[in-house]
C-alpha cells in the first residue's frame, strides 16, 4: 500500500513536470511568433496592425465559444502569421484595396498564401498552421485561390480566418463601420464564406462592438481597462507597433501596455472608446 501511494505521488510529480515543460514551450513559441510580428510591423505598420487585430479578434471569437485553449491558440497563431507572404512586397500591395491593384500587383498578391505557406511550413512545429495560411483565401464555392478548394475541403481555421481577414480590411482599408463590414460578409455567405460561420461571426461582432458607439476619450495609460476600444495606435519609441487601433483590450493587453509604458511614444495618454 505504501509503495502504491509512493508511485502515485511520483506520477503526480511527473505529470506536473510535463505540464510545466509544456507551458514553458508554449510561452517560448508565443514569444518567437510575437517577435516575428513585431519585426513585420516595423517594415509595414498597416500589415502589423492587421495581423494583431485579426489575431485578437479570432482569439476572442473562439474563447466565446468555450473551445479548448489549444484550439484557440492554434487559430491565434495562424492569424498572427497569415499574411507573412506579403512581407517584403511593395507597401502599395499591402495597403491599397485589392480592386485598385494593377494587373502586375494583383499577380503578386495572388502569390502570398503560397509564399506564406512555404515560409511557415519550413518550421516543423508550424506545418499545420502553414496549411491554414495557404487556404485563407479559398472561397466556399471553390472560386478562391490558390487551390480552388470547396466547402469543407477548406480547413476550418482558414474559413474563419477568411472572414476575420476581410472584416478587418473592410474596416481599415475601406473605412466601413462594423455594421457595414458585417453586411458585406453576409452578402458573401455561401459563396465566399462559410455561411454558418458568418452567422456566428455576426452574433459575435454585435457583442464585441456593443460599447464602441460612444465618443472617444483621452485617458492616462494607468487608467486603461479591459473592454476599452483603442481609437489610436500605441507605438513604442523604437517604432514598434505595440497595440493597433481597432482592438478591444483584455487583461493581457492592458498588462502588456503597462509593462512598456516607459517606452511608449507620445506620452502617457491614449484615446479610447468605452
Amino acid at each position: 500500500m505504501e509503495d502504491q501511494e509512493k508511485r502515485i505521488h511520483e506520477l503526480e510529480n511527473e505529470i506536473k513536470s510535463l505540464k510545466d515543460v509544456r507551458k514553458t514551450l508554449r510561452h517560448n513559441f508565443q514569444g518567437m511568433v510575437q517577435l516575428l510580428v513585431e519585426t513585420i510591423s516595423l517594415s509595414n505598420r498597416f500589415l502589423g496592425g492587421h495581423l494583431k487585430r485579426t489575431s485578437v479578434m479570432i482569439k476572442s471569437f473562439l474563447e466565446k465559444q468555450n473551445l479548448p485553449k489549444d484550439s484557440v491558440f492554434f487559430a491565434y497563431y495562424a492569424a498572427l502569421l497569415h499574411d507573412i507572404g506579403l512581407v517584403g512586397e511593395d507597401a502599395v500591395i499591402i495597403e491599397k484595396p485589392r480592386a485598385e491593384l494593377s494587373e502586375e500587383e494583383e499577380k503578386l498578391f495572388l502569390l502570398h498564401p503560397v509564399r506564406g505557406y512555404e515560409i511557415v511550413n519550413s518550421i516543423y512545429n508550424l506545418k499545420r498552421i502553414a496549411a491554414s495560411i495557404r487556404a485563407h483565401h479559398e472561397n466556399y464555392d471553390g472560386t478562391g485561390f490558390p487551390d480552388k478548394l470547396i466547402g469543407r475541403e477548406i480547413p476550418e481555421v482558414s474559413r474563419l480566418l477568411h472572414i476575420v481577414d476581410d472584416f478587418d480590411h473592410y474596416r481599415f482599408k475601406y473605412n466601413s463601420t462594423p455594421k457595414e463590414a458585417v453586411a458585406k460578409l453576409l452578402d458573401g455567405a455561401g459563396t465566399v464564406y462559410d455561411p454558418e460561420m458568418v452567422n456566428q461571426f455576426e452574433s459575435f461582432i454585435n457583442l464585441y462592438y456593443q460599447d464602441t458607439s460612444h465618443t472617444a476619450k483621452t485617458v492616462n495609460l494607468d487608467r486603461l481597462e479591459s473592454g476599452m476600444y483603442l481609437d489610436e495606435d500605441i507605438i513604442l519609441s523604437n517604432g514598434v507597433l505595440l497595440a493597433p487601433k481597432g482592438i478591444i483590450l483584455d487583461n493581457l493587453a492592458v498588462a502588456k501596455i503597462h509593462s512598456f509604458s516607459s517606452m511608449i511614444r507620445g506620452g502617457h495618454v491614449i484615446r479610447v472608446i468605452y
